[in-house]
């Protein structure tokens, strides 16, 4: 999902949000259908957005990982490199 539809979702929760305000201040009612279809679809984007963040939170854990192991290869190969020249005299 891009940044857009990121900032898409957040928008369409903060409108239903404000659209749950207004109807329970009109309703009085909170358990009335027509909030709780509202409320639902206010809970579907929230999990939307959570497996979202844990799935950017994922990829940034597996390219921390990834630049470790490629620095740590780079340290034994100029480890091994000193050693050899060392050495070779």
């Amino acid at each position: 999902m891009t940044k857009l539809e990121t900032t898409q979702l957040i928008g369409r929760l903060q409108l239903l949000q404000r659209r749950l305000c207004e109807m329970a201040d009109d309703l009085g009612n909170l358990t009335d259908p027509e909030i709780v279809a509202v409320s639902e679809e206010a809970d579907r984007l929230i999990v939307q957005l959570q497996l979202l963040r844990k799935k950017e939170l994922d990829v940034q854990k597996e390219t921390i990982a990834l630049l470790a192991a490629s620095q740590s290869a780079e340290k034994i190969g100029e480890q091994g490199r000193a050693f050899f020249a060392k050495h070779s005299s």
